[in-house]
């Protein structure tokens, strides 16, 4: 039992056990996807060490700490030159897609680098549920603009977009201040794109039909499955079987409806529960219940019995 109540039952510790082998943590921040499974070895990839995250990230409660990276790497302009093709077992990107420049460009390098049948765990803000839920969804035209143009820098227009609607921006400021702000929240990877759950999935369609890549939606968490409803999460496999792009689109398209569904029957059910439970009675039917339960244990059926 005590090896059980070690695996975390978050939404987290749930995919983590798809993680087997060796891979990567991209942008692992201060709070790296935890890995309650044995047999799973993970390297660290991020722009910076730890002491210029922390100067970076002055606003984070005292005792916040950043793993080392054994990757440097600037994923906007390096991506994941660093690691070899087909040479990982598992890729994790928890709330990274969403920091990006280019995020079709990432997900393009995440499919090369894993090997076949490999995985890579994706966690995602809910951009309503967040601080992004006055901003619009990121469409796919525009990601597809991005990375027809290589882009490698996020653009001042959506620095200036996160900064205003989310309440940041200060209408006093002077151009040097506003270009001072741009360049720090650059460094500080803002969220430079947001979806919400449902949002989200034409991207990996799009990955699929239009760029070829091969993905299997293996699992997934949504908003009604996690605390706060602020993030949705998902495994996908790099396939090893051939197959036409639309019906693959189509498998993961079914495949995620189906889990939605399922979340959001089950956090209905919960809520019910919740409700019964907080009736003025209800301590009193559930020991009623209760001895009702242990009583007809202790009944002995007897053949011809009254």
């Amino acid at each position: 039992m005590d090896d059980v109540a070690a695996v975390s039952p978050t939404p987290r510790g749930l995919l983590a056990r798809f993680l087997n082998g060796a891979g990567v943590e991209l942008g692992p921040g201060h709070h790296p996807m935890p890995i309650p499974f044995p047999g799973v070895s993970v390297r660290y990839v991020d722009r910076w060490q730890p002491e210029e995250n922390l100067a970076l990230f002055t606003n984070l409660e005292d005792g916040a700490s950043f793993p080392r990276p054994d990757i440097v790497a600037n994923l906007d302009v390096d991506r994941l030159s660093a690691l070899a093709d087909e040479s990982q077992d598992f890729v994790i990107a928890s709330h990274l897609l969403e920091h990006l420049a280019n995020p079709l460009a990432q997900l393009e390098d995440i499919q090369r680098v894993l090997k076949p049948g490999a995985v890579v765990v994706v966690f995602l803000p809910d951009r309503r549920f967040t601080f992004d839920r006055k901003r619009s969804a990121t469409p796919i035209a525009h990601l597809v603009a991005e990375h027809r143009d290589r882009v490698t820098v996020v653009s001042d227009e959506h620095i200036e977009d996160y900064l205003r609607k989310t309440d940041v921006w200060d209408p006093s400021w002077t151009l040097e201040q506003q270009r001072e702000q741009f360049e720090l929240n650059r460094q500080r990877s803002i969220h430079v794109h947001c979806w919400s759950e449902d949002e989200f999935l034409p991207v990996l369609e799009h990955t699929i039909v239009e760029m070829g890549m091969r993905w299997e939606l293996l699992d997934a968490v949504f908003n009604d499955d996690v605390p706060d409803r602020f993030e949705f999460g998902f495994v996908l496999r790099r396939s090893t079987v051939p197959a036409n792009p639309r019906v693959m689109a189509d498998r993961l398209r079914l495949s995620w409806q189906v889990l939605a569904s399922k979340s959001r029957e089950d956090a209905e059910a919960a809520r019910q529960i919740a409700r019964i439970r907080a009736l003025p009675g209800f301590p009193v039917m559930e020991r009623a219940w209760r001895v009702q339960r242990r009583l007809r244990r202790r009944v002995t059926w007897v053949p011809g019995g009254r």
